[in-house]
């Protein structure tokens, strides 16, 4: 709904995309560190998955209780930075990367001085928001919902706050939104995401030549 063509997404080769998941100590990327990582490619091979110990935090017990992750889980694992040329050889010669609120798990890699290279994001939570049709009024947008929410709308395993489960099912959900997406044994109502990028398209049409150009655009 952002270009208008999901095209050149298609076309991507699958073992060019990597999907990313963090686990973390908080939700601030500037105080909290990251417990766990997980890098799985777009063929769903697994490239890393580790549990990551925290530098600057010794407990972390409101976050524990949403994933389960404890100081012992973690003790005799590596530090983030020890993973550093790890994880950025990851990204070498990717065409995308991919995310369930990408934006939040890049940050904590920025943090941490990891650069994701210059690769373009897909925010599944993002692409999927105006799939979900939750519109907020007050912040005249579509609502985000959870991985949770958007897996089960396409039919896809999840076993959540576990990153490498939430990358698995991050990545099954990106596929299924732009692949044929034909509704089959999906919830009713049912709306496609290449229903809402098509609509997305013809009213840029619209707004670009003014009612002639939306019929045609439309025919």
């Amino acid at each position: 709904y952002r270009t208008g063509d999901i095209a050149p997404l298609r076309e991507l080769a699958r073992d060019k995309i990597v999907c990313l998941d963090v686990e973390t100590t908080g939700l601030d990327p500037h105080v909290d560190e990251v417990l766990q990582i997980a890098l799985v490619r777009g063929d769903s091979k697994v490239l890393l998955s580790r549990h990551v110990r925290p530098e600057h935090h010794s407990n972390w017990p409101s976050a524990q209780r949403a994933h389960g992750i404890s100081p012992s889980m973690v003790a005799g694992s590596p530090s983030l930075v020890s993973l550093k040329g790890e994880i950025e050889k990851v990204f070498e010669n990717v065409d995308l990367v991919v995310g369930y609120n990408a934006a939040f798990d890049l940050l904590f890699l920025q943090a941490a001085g990891i650069s994701f290279g210059g690769a373009p994001v897909f925010d599944v939570m993002r692409e999927f928001a105006p799939v979900a049709g939750r519109w907020d009024a007050d912040r005249r947008r579509y609502s985000w919902v959870s991985l949770a929410y958007c897996a089960k709308y396409y039919g896809v395993s999840l076993r959540a706050h576990d990153a490498l489960e939430d990358a698995r099912a991050t990545l099954g959900c990106f596929w299924a939104m732009i692949g044929t997406d034909s509704g089959e044994s999906r919830p009713t109502p049912y709306r496609s995401y290449l229903d809402v990028v098509a609509r997305y398209s013809r009213t840029k049409a619209y707004k670009r030549g003014g009612q002639d150009e939306w019929a045609h655009s439309s025919n």
